[in-house]
């Protein structure tokens, strides 16, 4: 390849003729576009181990219960916050790390993600992190979506990227470094919500369907099986 991001042009050029981004695909990118930052972190916390459907149902629910404002989910009854999430499952853990962000927001950046967003990825990263329940991949797709030129890896970018042989790395800063030397840093973004589309409706995670990949011709997974044969 002749350019450094030739590569990942070519990829994002296939994904965007196959697939339409849409916000009511990404409950997270939803909450981005009406520049709701603290949403996008509750939506994605909501996300963890659930699919988007779920997660869309858990937003609308909590919205129209509580509230999705960092002052009024610090102070919520927790067994009342569970009840609110429970379309997304696992709420006794995200119930806690909702609250705990939603105090670390209100105590020390006067309710207002906005404030710790603006001191760089080093700092959101070392508040957030104190979490239990919000990892790297929750933080990252907080960052990118508020602008941060930002590969985040989830399940899906993750085996994608693994079968288009992008990357061998096992954790997940290795892979993020990996994918961030494939795609131009303003366009990370999109390359994180087509991989995943990518993922979840053609490359899945049992019986990918290969023949149908707008990538097949440059994939690493595929070319493989094709050797076999």
């Amino acid at each position: 390849m002749s350019s450094r991001y030739e590569l990942g042009d070519v990829i994002l050029d296939k994904l965007s003729r196959t697939f339409q981004i849409s916000p009511d695909d990404f409950a997270a990118l939803k909450a981005a576009l009406g520049r709701d930052y603290f949403k996008v972190l509750i939506a994605t916390i909501l996300s963890q181990n659930t699919n988007e459907k779920n997660t869309f149902k858990a937003i609308k629910k909590l919205e129209e219960s509580i509230g999705i404002k960092p002052h009024l989910l610090a102070s919520v009854d927790e067994n009342y916050l569970e009840e609110a999430i429970s379309p997304a499952g696992l709420q006794s853990t995200k119930s806690k790390a909702i609250k705990e962000a939603a105090k670390l927001i209100v105590e020390r950046y006067d309710g207002d993600i906005t404030n710790l967003l603006k001191k760089g990825e080093k700092r959101v990263r070392e508040e957030l992190g104190k979490i239990r329940g919000i990892g790297d991949k929750t933080i990252d797709v907080l960052l990118a979506n508020y602008g941060y030129p930002i590969v985040a890896i989830d399940t899906h970018v993750r085996r994608v990227a693994r079968r288009l042989g992008l990357t061998h790395a096992k954790t997940y800063m290795a892979i993020r470094e990996d994918l961030e030397k494939v795609f131009r840093p303003e366009k990370r973004l999109t390359a994180h919500l087509l991989l995943i589309l990518l993922g979840r409706n053609i490359c899945k995670a049992k019986r990918p369907a290969c023949l149908e990949c707008p990538l097949k011709d440059i994939c690493e997974y595929y070319n493989s099986l094709k050797a076999k044969h």
